[in-house]
């Protein structure tokens, strides 16, 4: 009887424990599904400060942080490049202050953009020793020694709630003409696509479970299809085993899929941030669904994060009194637009070639960055209109030389409207490349010879070839000054005090007769 009742006994408990170990088992197994979010900033260009649309960075830093609080041990976030060069407080510091905020909110990883070459790569490396996040770009390539540059990784692995996220960056190859070749003349920019595809098995051995493409290429929204296109598409249609596309270059805000593969792209500014959600399923060991968002950075919305203001104001008071040193006044705004010729663009080359009494003078459209408003100039609003430290540079060119420097300079939407003095130029966009310029004549009203030489200022980018402009490198007598040109600038407006420009008819677009009578109309 007692044997009967024990049995009995041990039959409840086995089965009382069969039916709690199911619970007990899934109470200890990880959740099927993992969310891995992915914070995204691109073209920076060291807006620091609150201005207009600019959030500023402590209020970009306080969306950021807010973001990665609601999923704060799967949340990464990174910049696709482009986040030092382009305001007086960032530049006056070669972007120390850029890195410092880069810090305190955490990045993960960065692209290496064009214009993180602006200063050379000396500072490139002092700011990626400061960073305590690595810059990756798997396709810049030392000549030397046919492997990746030495300052830059190919990829990063970062683990995020139990998962391999590889990131593999991606330089774009437009660095090669967009940047002053004296600074990259040592580097091959390898094709995206076949480098990507050569480092997935490296990432694929060491475990990663996600593989994301950080890079400065470009990509934008096509008006008439509405299709993500360029060089972030252009990856997506020939890469499929990656997981998502994170653009750059463009300054547009892009969000969607090409071939299935995610892209993003966040503006400019810090004015939005993109947000890459990944669901990674566990038990199929792959992203089983994946969204890409745009979100705009509301500055009237924010608090400014105080770690991140601390450093902007320190930053502000160090620059301040050199960036607010009034030098002169303007009557009117010197507007610039990148693809038309423009007032500000006529003053900087009427300055660069009355400062080395040059025949002509040219200056790439991309070269100046900023109008410069009706009022006071100061010292801080130059370095906004020329950034960069080119040089001045002169070189003797035949008319011949010239001739090409202007088809290729104007109407060309890769690079903008070369902006240029000493001549007066009429051009007919209807007619074949090459020979839309029907006419030029000098400011003295002669005819330019093509056999004749002329004293020619630039800057030195150009001067190397810069923007495809060869011209300049195959003429003789190249002669850089090392006369800064924003400091040929300061000195222009000191010696003027009060400038009074406005467009003239230096530039002549030849119009249709049907649409010179409609306008009429």
């Amino acid at each position: 009887m007692f044997a009967r009742k024990l049995t009995v006994f041990i039959a409840i408990i086995c089965i009382s424990l069969l039916c709690f170990l199911p619970s007990v088992l899934a109470a200890g197994e990880p959740s099927e599904n993992v969310v891995i979010n992915i914070l995204t900033v691109n073209d920076f260009h060291g807006a620091l400060s609150e201005s207009g649309k600019n959030p500023g960075m402590a209020k970009l830093a306080a969306f950021l942080k807010a973001e990665v609080a609601k999923n704060p041990t799967g949340t990464i976030i990174v910049s696709a490049g482009d986040m030092f060069q382009g305001t007086p407080e960032s530049n006056m510091l070669y972007g120390k202050p850029v890195v410092e905020a880069m810090n305190e909110i955490g990045f993960s990883a960065m692209a290496i953009g064009n214009h993180e070459f602006d200063w050379g790569t000396q500072v490139l490396r002092k700011r990626i020793a400061q960073s305590s996040f690595p810059y990756l770009a798997a396709n810049i390539i030392d000549k030397a020694t046919d492997q990746v540059v030495s300052f830059v990784k190919p990829y990063t692995i970062v683990e995020k709630n139990g998962l391999k996220i590889a990131i593999i960056g991606l330089a774009t190859p437009e660095t090669a003409y967009k940047t002053s070749p004296k600074y990259i003349k040592n580097y091959i920019f390898a094709d995206p696509a076949q480098t990507v595809t050569q480092h997935i098995p490296e990432l694929k051995q060491q475990g990663a479970d996600i593989i994301i493409v950080l890079s400065h290429l470009g990509s934008e929204v096509d008006p008439l299809t509405g299709q993500i296109i360029g060089e972030a598409a252009d990856l997506a249609h020939a890469v499929t085993a990656i997981d998502a596309i994170i653009s750059g270059h463009t300054h547009q805000k892009v969000s969607g899929a090409v071939n299935s593969v995610p892209i993003v792209q966040a503006a400019y500014n810090g004015r939005a941030v993109g947000n890459l959600s990944l669901t990674f399923s566990k038990m199929d060991r792959k992203v089983v669904a994946a969204e890409s968002n745009i979100t705009e950075v509301a500055a009237a919305n924010l608090v400014a994060d105080p770690e991140v203001k601390a450093i902007v104001d320190k930053v502000q008071e160090e620059v301040a009194p050199m960036k607010n040193k009034v030098l002169g006044h303007t009557v009117y705004e010197l507007k610039h637009e990148k693809y038309s010729h423009s007032v500000l663009g006529q003053w900087v080359t009427d300055s660069m070639r009355q400062k080395v009494k040059a025949d002509i003078a040219f200056e790439n459209g991309g070269g100046l960055r900023a109008s410069i408003p009706a009022g006071a100039i100061t010292l801080g609003t130059l370095y906004q209109v020329v950034p960069f430290d080119n040089t001045l540079v002169t070189v003797e060119l035949t008319g011949k030389q010239i001739l090409e420097v202007l088809e290729h300079g104007i109407d060309n939407q890769q690079i903008g409207m070369v902006q240029f003095s000493g001549l007066k130029v009429e051009y007919d966009k209807l007619l074949p490349a090459g020979k839309r310029i029907t006419k030029v004549t000098l400011t003295d009203g002669s005819k330019l010879i093509l056999t004749k030489i002329y004293k020619v200022a630039t800057n030195d980018f150009l001067a190397q070839g810069g923007d495809g402009f060869t011209m300049f490198s195959q003429g003789k007598h190249l002669i850089d000054t090392q006369l800064p040109l924003r400091d040929c600038l300061i000195e222009a407006v000191m010696k003027t005090k009060v400038i009074n420009a406005t467009v003239d008819k230096r530039f002549i677009e030849i119009m249709p007769v049907n649409t010179v009578h409609r306008a009429a109309a």
